[in-house]
């Protein structure tokens, strides 16, 4: 008789893929916000890799498959192909592959700024604290990046270049979730060529807001 294989240990970025996922499927409505809840409490809990499968269950085919690659996604939507940005974004559309996909923050806050590298879909959670999320510098992963937002008793703030096209898809209860623009601005959304980069901000500013803030880029050293 064959002995069954050692069970594999979570990792860190195991949670955070599963968390990932959860978000997604969130901002999407497939869970509500107390399933929402249970599930990344059951994801911050587990010790093995097997035990990440039990809160995805229902929300894939395969959950084993989050643990791979990009996370998938059951319904993904359709978009047109992407084209090329025009100068002088073009250089922040990198095509790279990997980047940042998950920002969190519990009693405390964390920040991405600088040149750094944003995945195609980026998670960030803001459970009382803040999470600050910095593009005038960063380099786009993808043509059309998707940034799940979700800000409970704490804050989301992120910095959106005025030649990126950005729009606002979540939600607040009794709390915020919008787009403003800086006074020092004068590039309006509407006037943006067709093929600039688009930022697309979907989630939940719950008793906590969500910030999104058209600023100008800063320029490269």
């Amino acid at each position: 008789m064959s002995e069954q294989p050692p069970r594999l240990r979570a990792s860190d970025d195991d949670r955070n893929r599963a968390n990932e996922a959860l978000g997604r499927a969130f901002s999407e409505g497939r869970i509500d916000f107390n399933e929402f809840d249970d599930r990344t409490k059951a994801v911050l809990a587990a010790r093995y890799r097997d035990e990440l499968s039990a809160p995805l269950a229902d929300l894939m085919p395969d959950p084993t498959a989050v643990f791979e690659g990009p996370v998938p996604v059951v319904f993904p939507e359709r978009s047109p192909a992407p084209r090329a940005p025009s100068a002088p974004t073009r250089r922040r559309v990198t095509g790279e592959t990997g980047g940042s996909s998950f920002s969190l923050a519990i009693m405390g806050g964390t920040d991405k700024q600088g040149d750094w590298l944003i995945a195609p879909a980026h998670l960030s959670i803001a459970i009382m604290g803040g999470n600050g999320i910095d593009l005038t510098e960063a380099r786009l992963a993808a043509q059309e990046t998707v940034i799940y937002a979700i800000g409970i008793m704490g804050g989301v703030e992120i910095l959106v270049p005025e030649d990126v096209r950005v729009l606002s898809e979540g939600i607040g209860i009794m709390g915020g979730f919008g787009i403003s623009t800086d006074e020092e601005v004068r590039q309006r959304i509407e006037d943006l060529p067709a093929d600039a980069p688009v930022v697309r901000v979907r989630g939940l500013g719950l008793m906590g807001g969500v910030e999104v803030r058209r600023v100008l880029r800063k320029p490269r050293p």
